[in-house]
């Protein structure tokens, strides 16, 4: 696998802009922009992202340089110390690309808006810090998410030596209880998603899966069914474990709540 992700990690090495999910075709690649908002910033950044960002997303989705785009918004942890307020998660169906110079202008004709690039710059920054931006392919996507949905993101550390065997036993093991969650609609959508740009072992995380919620509530609800449906779903494997190999192969580090407020799909 360490061979596989360089060579990816080459290939996007310059791309720079957050399918997850299965209205794409996977493997796909998504960027994933982190974003903090600006003191007493809330109500200028609603109305930026109204009149300028969703209207430039929605240019780049129809026009076939996006499959789709996300806003995600912090849900939990929230605070100061918070990393991102905001997630923009932009869906390629080939390599990402920079969203700056000639592809933002572009952008902006095709969304139909008088403003240059550096008047939408000048709007982000005056409501936003950008602070990093990632590139993920997505290995395995089940269901679709709706707006309103909730995002738990589980940042998963995998050491290379493990990281074909983990993502085979996500396949086989978690992939078929997705299914059947989104099926019984406890979930919506979940994904499988390798960080592929930066890459290293000294980063906190390598991949990510993605949970997702049609509500809060369901976030923290307890499934009295969840043992019945991992039997049901794999009668020849014992529950605990399973779990005990699964801890062997990742560390889950750290998990973080976003909720979908902005969404743009293809038709």
């Amino acid at each position: 696998m360490q061979r596989t992700r360089f060579s990816l990690a080459a290939a996007v090495a310059l791309a720079f802009s957050t399918t997850l999910f299965a209205q794409t075709s996977s493997p796909g690649y998504h960027s994933v922009t982190c974003y903090k908002l600006k003191p007493d910033s809330s109500a200028a950044f609603n109305k930026f992202e109204s009149e300028e960002v969703h209207k430039i997303a929605q240019a780049r989705v129809d026009s076939g340089e996006l499959t789709g785009w996300f806003l995600l918004r912090a849900a939990l942890p929230l605070g100061e110390s918070v990393d991102c307020d905001f997630l923009i998660v932009s869906l390629y169906p080939k390599t990402p690309h920079q969203f700056a110079g000639e592809v933002l202008a572009n952008a902006i004709r095709k969304s139909g808006l008088n403003i240059t690039p550096d008047d939408y710059i000048r709007h982000r920054e005056a409501v936003l810090k950008l602070m990093s931006v990632a590139v993920f392919q997505n290995q395995a996507a089940v269901g679709t998410p709706k707006k309103g949905d909730y995002f738990q993101i589980n940042y998963m550390k995998v050491a290379d030596a493990n990281f074909d065997d983990w993502i085979a036993y996500e396949k086989k093991v978690w992939q078929p209880m997705a299914e059947a969650l989104v099926k019984d609609g406890k979930e919506d959508a979940w994904s499988l998603n390798v960080q592929v740009m930066p890459f290293g072992s000294d980063l906190p995380y390598q991949a990510v899966t993605v949970d997702v919620f049609p509500s809060e509530d369901a976030v923290f609800t307890e499934d009295p069914q969840f043992a019945d449906r991992f039997h049901k779903v794999h009668p020849d494997m014992e529950f605990g474990t399973t779990m005990e190999h699964f801890d062997k192969l990742r560390t889950r580090g750290l998990v973080n709540l976003y909720s979908l407020d902005d969404i743009v799909t293809a038709p």
